[in-house]
């Protein structure tokens, strides 16, 4: 079985602060860290299968990634329009409805993260047919979450789950 190690388990893209304050003082101080687990499922005596979660320092295909980027703001004004985009590691493939974050908006990229849009708005032209068509998760190849604002000492968390090739 191939097993891939992940040194970077993806790399997180911090697009940035929109509509920050122009203040010298007052001013959002946003920082992120993303934890990647792969998820553990064993037998217990009963035959009962338990699943537990686990660094994901190396994975193999078919096994599933789940990614939590965490968020806070230790600035002493809130941040707005905070977008953070992650892309899909190109080893993995996104699992369908898996793309979580209380109050963010989640949009998809299929072409790389040059365009995000709701699920039900992305389409591609399927080379062979000529006809557009939806695409489906596993065209995926960016996450973006817009979370409109994150208050002064406040934090949070966003995520979404992969299976390895």
């Amino acid at each position: 079985m191939k097993r891939i190690h992940l040194d970077t388990v993806n790399t997180l893209i911090f697009m940035g602060l929109l509509g920050l304050s122009s203040g010298l003082l007052a001013a959002p101080q946003v920082s992120m860290s993303i934890l990647a687990e792969r998820e553990i499922r064993t037998a217990d005596e009963n035959g009962q299968i338990r699943t537990r979660r686990e660094p994901a320092s190396t994975v193999a295909p078919g096994d599933t990634v789940h990614y939590t980027l965490s968020y806070s703001n230790s600035g002493d004004e809130a941040a707005v329009n905070v977008k953070l985009d992650n892309p899909i590691d190109p080893a993995q493939l996104y699992q369908a409805g898996s793309a979580w974050g209380d109050g963010a908006q989640i949009l998809f990229s299929i072409d790389g993260g040059q365009t995000y849009k709701q699920p039900a708005s992305l389409t591609w032209r399927d080379t062979g047919t000529g006809k557009e068509q939806a695409a489906p998760p596993e065209r995926y190849t960016n996450i973006r979450w817009v979370i409109p604002t994150i208050p002064a000492g406040s934090d949070g968390a966003v995520g979404f789950s992969a299976t390895v090739k």
